[in-house]
């Protein structure tokens, strides 16, 4: 009777731990991303420029702390520049120049 009790407490805290791994938020699914802010401005604030390495960004993970940038983006002879959440997403983005902390001015 013990080990039958034993068996049978083992299988709910095992089918509880796999549950409990499963469970995801209503709110957050898989496939969705945190949005990034992309206030579009006319300049870069004051310090030095960092240049983007030429990657790809499907081979690149980021991480989502805030630590906001100021992205310059070419596409053509278009200049633009935009605040992004980090570093790493700002030049995730193959029209990605480079990017000066802070937000954009």
């Amino acid at each position: 009777m013990i080990n039958l009790l034993k068996s049978s407490l083992f299988g709910l805290t095992l089918t509880m731990a796999l549950a409990s791994c499963s469970y995801l938020p209503s709110s957050v699914t898989p496939d969705t991303t945190p949005t990034q802010p992309t206030n579009t401005q006319n300049s870069l604030p004051d310090g030095p420029f960092t240049q983007c390495p030429p990657a790809s960004s499907a081979d690149t993970m980021c991480t989502m702390q805030y630590d906001p940038v100021c992205v310059k983006t070419q596409v053509g002879s278009v200049i633009s520049y935009r605040t992004a959440g980090n570093a790493c997403s700002a030049c995730g983005k193959p029209e990605a120049v480079g990017y000066v902390k802070g937000e954009c001015n």
